[in-house]
């Protein structure tokens, strides 16, 4: 049976077994293989056998199913190759056995294989062979219980972890525990151990055997084990009686729990049909820690984002599902519009006032203009000062982002008069403002410790220098501009004017009203 490493995104270090002909992937949770990724189609590619061969198939998604980096509509898949899905990699392995097949001797070691104890988990009222009696049902339900309450207070990831094993070892009075955790190349990485001064005792040889048998094992005595003769860190480690479990849910293995102790008192079945139940609530938990933290995250970055992008941009470019690629991707961009604006004679006026009253005056002025900027939709470049840049048309395109740029320095100054009135006479302000529309680069530039959204271009400089020669109280446009926005405002030509720093003069109008 062939299995999916993913190894990337909220999802990544789960293992999805292929089970099912054909084999659904897609975001809808009614796909065999449900992987949350906003670029990911409901239903995004199959996999299908074609004979002794695996074929991948794309299903009409938005953003492609590749394999090694090649866009497919359809493609067969070797062991080891790298496949992609929306944002998400993954990587096709096979389980064929490795080694020779082994004859486990009598009473030396019990299995549970999770396809059995899936059928009890997923219908708990119906009698299922080898279903646990009252007491053993009894003493389940008080560790899930204990694994519930636990992580209720968990705040993140590695603190339910450490939560889920304590509650677990505590329950089948293990003298050693480790909870391992796939990372994104498919190894098992031990997260949490008990105790937490010693370090855990885990043997490869047989975490490798309960993953891929799938299966729940018990080992009453891993060095007469036949099994595991050959292993030396069952050896070596003096590995005694053990319980190896996957971390498991449905067709899908996060990781393994491995506990033991010793072979005086060791494991008995009920303590192996607890674990391998307690893995598959552990694996809930852990999938569920992993979209609150990845909630958080994403939280985080809408927070930042609000302080550059209106609300609604700032959530188009969290949902990434509206659109076919990074808006935050340095790139081209054929017409966008920049405004600039500036206080003036701002540095005579802070001449008269103290840092303090300065600083809570441009606090005033700055969140009546940004109100005035969100309103239409624009990017808050940066405060320069007491100046500000604005975008329309980056990183979200607008087909109306020029009048929007118009419109919004409008409300500016209707916005700025609103505050004078309620200014003192010596703390009035008067502003002027440049916009100019044509062709930018725009995404996130700067060094990998920082980065931040802006737009470049020789439509930026022309903008800049209209609002340097502007008039306090003015908005000042290019042709560009007044092209896109003359059946809206009523403009005044003022002709061709020289600018600092380009050779060319500029044609300005003066925006003199709303149509």
């Amino acid at each position: 049976m062939a299995e999916l490493l993913i190894a990337n995104g909220v999802s990544a270090g789960t293992v999805f077994f292929l089970a099912h002909d054909p084999t659904v992937v897609g975001r809808s949770e009614e796909c065999h293989v449900s992987i949350s990724d906003p670029w990911i189609s409901s239903r995004h590619a199959l996999f299908e056998q074609r004979g002794d061969e695996l074929w991948l198939v794309d299903l009409g998604s938005r953003n492609g199913t590749f394999v090694s980096d090649r866009r497919i509509h359809e493609a067969q898949v070797k062991e080891g190759v790298q496949v992609s899905f929306g944002r998400t990699s993954a990587q096709v392995r096979s389980l064929r056995p490795q080694g020779p097949t082994w004859q486990v001797p009598e009473q030396a070691t019990a299995i549970r294989y999770l396809a059995d104890v899936e059928k009890i988990v997923a219908k708990p009222g119906e009698s299922t062979p080898g279903a646990v009696g009252g007491e053993s049902a009894r003493r389940q339900l008080a560790v899930l219980h204990a694994i519930g309450r636990a992580l209720a207070d968990a705040p993140g990831l590695d603190e339910s972890l450490s939560k889920i094993l304590k509650t677990v070892a505590g329950a089948v009075r293990a003298e050693r525990s480790a909870l391992l955790l796939l990372d994104e190349k498919g190894a098992l990485v031990p997260k949490v151990h008990e105790p937490e001064d010693a370090p855990p005792r885990v043997s490869t040889t047989v975490v490798s055997a309960a993953t891929r048998s799938r299966a729940g094992l018990l080992v009453i005595d891993a060095q007469q084990d036949e099994r595991f003769s050959g292993s030396q860190s069952v050896f070596f480690q003096g590995i005694r009686s053990c319980l190896c479990v996957p971390i498991w849910a449905e067709n899908r293995i996060l990781g393994v729990l491995v506990l033991d102790r010793g072979v005086v008192d060791p494991f008995t079945a009920d303590d192996l049909e607890l674990v391998t139940v307690a893995a598959y609530q552990a694996a809930l938990a852990i999938e569920r820690a992993r979209i609150l933290e990845r909630a958080r995250v994403v939280d985080a970055q809408r927070r930042r984002l609000l302080r550059h992008f209106s609300p609604d941009v700032a959530g188009l470019i969290l949902s990434q599902e509206e659109l076919d690629e990074d808006p935050l991707t340095v790139s081209i961009r054929e017409e966008v519009t920049v405004l600039f604006s500036d206080v003036k004679g701002f540095t005579s006026l802070t001449e008269r006032l103290s840092a303090l009253d300065t600083a809570q005056l441009l606090r005033e002025y700055f969140h009546e203009m940004t109100v005035a900027l969100f309103e239409e939709r624009g990017t808050l470049d940066k405060f320069m000062g007491d100046g500000l840049m604005a975008v329309f048309g980056a990183p979200v395109a607008q087909p109306d982002g020029a009048l929007r740029a118009v419109r919004c320095a409008w409300r500016m100054l209707e916005r700025l008069a609103a505050l004078d009135a309620r200014l003192p006479a010596d703390r009035r302000l008067r502003i002027r403002i440049g916009i100019n529309t044509g062709r930018v680069v725009a995404g996130n530039f700067g060094s990998p410790e920082r980065l931040e959204f802006t737009v470049l271009g020789d439509a930026v400089n022309v903008a800049s220098r209209l609002e340097s020669i502007a008039e306090a109280g003015t908005i000042y446009v290019g042709r560009p501009t007044y092209e896109r926005t003359s059946a809206h405002f009523r403009y005044k030509p003022l002709g061709m004017r020289s600018v600092k720093g380009r050779t060319a003069p500029v044609e300005v109008f003066e925006v003199v009203g709303p149509l």
